[in-house]
């Protein structure tokens, strides 16, 4: 065998046992992004008192990404990772989708949400 053939052979061989690792290294980057922006919107929700009005959105628009709230929860859903946080105030249950320009008060004791436009 030559060098080259050495040299690919041992290439091939490198990159087969760091893709485990690599896979869960962008895995756990992904789900870290993923607890900020659910923890970034209940911060919003929560920060809420009663007659204040607050218009948000989140993200850019991208396929296989969105907030669900519903109970006690804010879930954060991209394909098929899904990272939840506690909120103080009750919520409907809704999607929101990134991108998208939403109105929340609070009333009632409970989040209310509404879409803009």
């Amino acid at each position: 065998m030559n060098a080259w053939g050495i040299y690919l052979v041992a290439s091939a061989a490198l990159v087969g046992a760091l893709t485990p690792q690599l896979v869960g290294v962008a895995q756990d980057s992904r789900e870290g992004s993923d607890y900020r922006m659910a923890d970034g919107i209940r911060s919003v929700l929560d920060s809420l008192r009663p007659g204040t009005v607050v218009t948000f959105s989140y993200g850019a628009l991208s396929a296989g990404e969105s907030a669900r709230l519903s109970g006690h929860e804010v879930s954060f859903v991209n394909d098929n990772l899904t990272v939840a946080v506690r909120t103080l105030y009750s919520l409907p249950n809704v999607t929101l989708s990134p991108g998208v320009e939403y109105r929340v008060w609070l009333g009632g004791g409970s989040v209310r949400v509404g879409e803009i436009g």
